[in-house]
C-alpha cells in the first residue's frame, strides 16, 4: 500500500522542488504585518486578509468554485477597537503584556476601589450575598487557586460572569497570557492580569475598556481550484484558516504561526499543483472565523458548495511555522492509511524528525468535516518557538525551520491521494 508514495517520494527527492521558504517568509510578513490589524475584527482586518489571499489565488491562476472566489457568511463577535487601559495604584499596565481583557468583556470607564475576593467569600449563598453587598459600586478582584480541572474552571467562570453583571471584574491569571475571541459580551469589563502584576493589597484601579459587539459580522471563506488531469469528479481539500485575534485596543496580535504559516503553506502548495495537477481535483480553502469557533468550516459543511460525498480527504494546515520536533497528525487514528503514508514518506526522505499520531480533537477546521463523516486530518509542526494567542507570535521570531521539508512531504502525499 505504501509502494506508490515511496516511489513518488524518491522521484521528488531527485527533482528536489525548489525551496519555498523565502517566499513563505514574505507571505508571513504580509499576513502578520500591522497593516492587516491582526486579521481580526478591528479595522476590517480579516476582510483585508481575505482580499489579499484572493489576489494571490488570482496571481497563481487558481480557478473559482461555482464561478465564485468567496463564500460569505456571518457570525456574532465581540471586538475592542478603541480604549483598553488599566492603571493600578498609579502604575500603568501594558495591554497584551501585563493584562488582557476577557474576549467577552463589556465596557468600563472610571476609577474603582478594589474589593479582593477569595473562593471562600463566594462559597455559600450567604457568603456570596454578603460579598456582593460589599463589592457593589467598586470592582472585584478574584483570587482563586490555580486549577486545570474542567469542573473547577467552569465554577470559576460562572462566578466571574455572575459578578460581571454588576461590577467590573479583575481576575488573577498565570505567567502566560493567552487571548481568544468571543461571540457574546458581558455587562461590565472583565480583565485578566498576569501573575505577579497585581498585589493582594492593591487598592484602586482606573479601568478603560470600550468593547463593540457585532451581532452579524460579515466574513468570507476564500476558494481556489486546481482541476485534475484526467477529468476526475473527486476532490481533495487543502485548508488553512487565515483569521486571527485582531487587536485589543492598542495591542496587536500578529498571528505569524497561527496561522499565517498555514496560509503560506497553502499558497505554496497551490502554486505547485497549478503547474503539476494531481489525479484528483483540489480545492484550496482559506477559512475565516476559525478563532471564533470554527465558523468558516462549519458554514462550509452546511452550505455544501460541492458534492460532499466526492471529498476524498481534507488536509488542514495550522501552526506550520516550526518543525524542529517534526509534525503531529490530528485524527490520525481515524485515518490510519493516510497517517501510514505520511510515516512512510518521511521514513524514505528523512525530511521530518518524526510524524506523531494523535486521535480526534475538535481543535481546528478539520473537525466539522470529520463530524460529518468526511475523511479529514490536521497537521501542525512541533518544537521551536511556543508563542500562541499572544502579542509575541510575530514574523521576526518564526523560524519556518521545516517548512521546505513539510512542503515536499505534502506534495508527495497529495499527489498520491485519490
Amino acid at each position: 500500500m505504501v509502494l506508490v508514495p515511496l516511489l513518488l517520494a524518491s522521484a521528488l527527492s531527485a527533482q528536489e522542488p525548489p525551496s519555498v521558504k523565502e517566499q513563505a517568509k514574505r507571505y508571513v510578513d504580509t499576513l502578520a504585518s500591522p497593516a492587516m490589524y491582526g486579521r481580526g475584527y478591528v479595522n476590517h482586518g480579516d476582510s483585508l486578509a481575505a482580499e489579499w489571499i484572493a489576489e494571490q489565488f488570482d496571481r497563481i491562476g487558481l480557478g473559482k468554485l461555482n464561478d465564485k472566489r468567496f463564500e460569505p457568511f456571518t457570525f456574532p463577535v465581540n471586538s475592542f477597537p478603541d480604549s483598553v487601559s488599566l492603571r493600578v495604584d498609579g502604575s500603568l499596565m501594558i495591554p497584551g503584556v501585563d493584562f488582557l481583557v476577557d474576549p467577552a468583556s463589556g465596557s468600563a470607564d472610571g476609577k474603582y476601589e478594589l474589593v479582593h475576593l477569595t473562593l471562600d467569600d463566594l462559597a455559600t449563598p450567604e457568603r456570596k450575598a454578603m460579598s456582593m453587598g460589599v463589592v457593589m459600586g467598586h470592582a472585584a478582584v478574584l483570587h482563586f487557586p490555580p486549577s486545570t480541572n474542567g469542573d473547577t474552571m467552569a465554577l470559576y467562570n460562572d462566578l466571574q460572569n455572575e459578578l460581571s453583571r454588576y461590577v467590573p471584574v479583575i481576575r488573577q491569571g498565570g505567567k502566560k497570557l493567552t487571548w481568544s475571541v468571543a461571540g457574546t459580551q458581558a455587562r461590565n469589563a472583565i480583565i485578566e492580569v498576569r501573575e505577579g502584576v497585581l498585589s493582594d493589597s492593591a487598592r484602586s484601579a482606573i479601568i478603560r475598556v470600550d468593547n463593540r459587539f457585532i451581532p452579524r459580522h460579515n466574513a468570507r471563506n476564500v476558494w481556489g481550484v486546481v482541476k485534475a488531469k484526467g477529468g476526475s469528479k473527486d476532490w481533495l481539500l487543502v485548508t488553512a484558516h487565515y483569521d486571527h485575534l485582531g487587536m485589543m485596543g492598542p495591542a496587536l496580535f500578529p498571528g505569524a504561526n497561527d496561522n499565517a504559516s498555514g496560509v503560506s503553506m497553502l499558497l505554496s502548495l497551490a502554486a505547485w499543483f497549478k503547474k503539476h495537477p494531481a489525479k484528483t481535483n483540489i480545492l484550496f480553502v482559506a477559512f475565516a472565523g476559525e478563532e471564533a469557533g470554527l465558523k468558516g468550516s462549519e458554514w462550509f459543511v452546511v452550505d455544501r458548495p460541492l458534492d460532499m460525498a466526492r471529498i476524498r480527504m481534507v488536509v488542514n494546515l495550522d501552526l506550520n511555522g516550526t518543525g524542529e520536533e517534526g509534525i503531529t497528525v490530528v485524527n490520525a487514528t481515524a485515518q490510519q492509511a493516510v497517517y501510514d503514508q505520511l510515516v512512510a514518506i518521511s521514513a524514505k526522505t528523512q525530511a521530518l524528525p518524526q510524524v506523531k499520531s494523535r486521535g480526534p480533537a475538535c481543535n481546528s477546521d478539520h473537525c466539522p468535516f470529520a463530524q460529518k463523516g468526511i475523511p479529514a486530518i490536521f497537521i501542525y509542526t512541533m518544537g521551536g518557538v511556543s508563542h500562541y494567542h499572544d502579542v509575541y507570535d510575530r514574523p521576526e521570531t518564526l523560524p519556518l525551520t521545516k517548512f521546505d521539508e513539510l512542503y515536499r512531504t505534502l506534495i508527495t502525499l497529495l499527489s498520491t491521494l485519490k
